[in-house]
């Protein structure tokens, strides 16, 4: 919050990243789904849950712009996460402004990979002291555990699953091909709400809370939320009932 004091825009600057795993048999609510026939269509919604496989996804946000996907091939580690780094964020990063460039300031989890002594050693190099964090950056430490402040986490692969789970993939690169089609229709609108207001709104949670969760705060003010929204609904139809009374009483007398 200090750092929103000096710099109002300092939250536009960041460049929020996080990995997620995307699997074959990712599970969907099925619930709704249906099928209409005059007769037992016998019809079967095929799955093979024994064969199970998975792609790495890496995913940036910054401000209203997304950047990736990008897929790790196989598990994570410190040398190819340094590898990410040098070799590929560079060329990731060219869909975004020059001034966005030099102002981004980098913003990572505690996830093993991201917290060896070569990659925070480049990361000092490359973005400086002040303009980039994690759970071992020199200024602004990441709190360990803290997905609800996370963008990626709190909202952006919630979403994305939801969107790539709806449609069955045979393979990895068709798991690819639907994991770019579906990042490609999120609207920049919901990006900026995600990493402006949503962003605000959880790091005043977190200050109230004394860095505690807060989770269950988010949900019980939407909630209460909703109830205001009824009551008020109801208290505006009765008003016009009320009113619709009077007029019938007037014209009548």
């Amino acid at each position: 919050m200090v750092k929103l004091e000096e710099d109002p825009q300092f939250l536009t600057n960041i460049l929020w990243t996080d990995e997620a795993k995307f699997h074959n048999n990712g599970h969907v609510n099925h619930h709704n789904n249906h099928y209409w026939n005059h007769s037992n269509p016998h019809w079967i919604n095929e799955t093979n849950k024994q064969v199970r496989w998975s792609v790495n996804v890496w995913c940036g946000i910054i401000d209203e712009h997304l950047i990736g996907p990008y897929f790790f091939e196989e598990n994570l580690n410190g040398n190819k996460y340094l590898g990410f780094l040098k070799d590929d964020i560079p060329i990731l990063l060219e869909n975004i402004s020059l001034q966005q460039r030099l102002n981004l300031i980098w913003q990572q989890d505690g996830a093993p990979a991201h917290n060896t002594l070569a990659v925070r050693a480049y990361l000092n190099k490359m973005y400086g002291d002040n303009n980039w964090f994690g759970t071992h950056s020199p200024i602004i430490q990441w709190p360990p555990r803290s997905p609800d402040l996370s963008v990626l986490d709190f909202f952006f692969w919630g979403h994305l699953k939801n969107e790539v789970y709806k449609e069955k993939c045979n393979s990895v690169e068709e798991l690819k091909q639907r994991i770019r089609y579906c990042c490609n229709k999120i609207e920049n609108s919901i990006l900026k709400k995600s990493t402006s207001s949503e962003v605000l709104k959880r790091l005043h949670f977190c200050l109230t809370e004394d860095g505690k969760q807060f989770e269950h705060k988010l949900k019980y003010k939407q909630h209460v939320f909703f109830i205001q929204i009824v009551y008020k609904y109801i208290y505006l139809c009765i008003i016009i009932n009320v009113l619709c009374v009077c007029m019938l009483h007037f014209f009548h007398s």
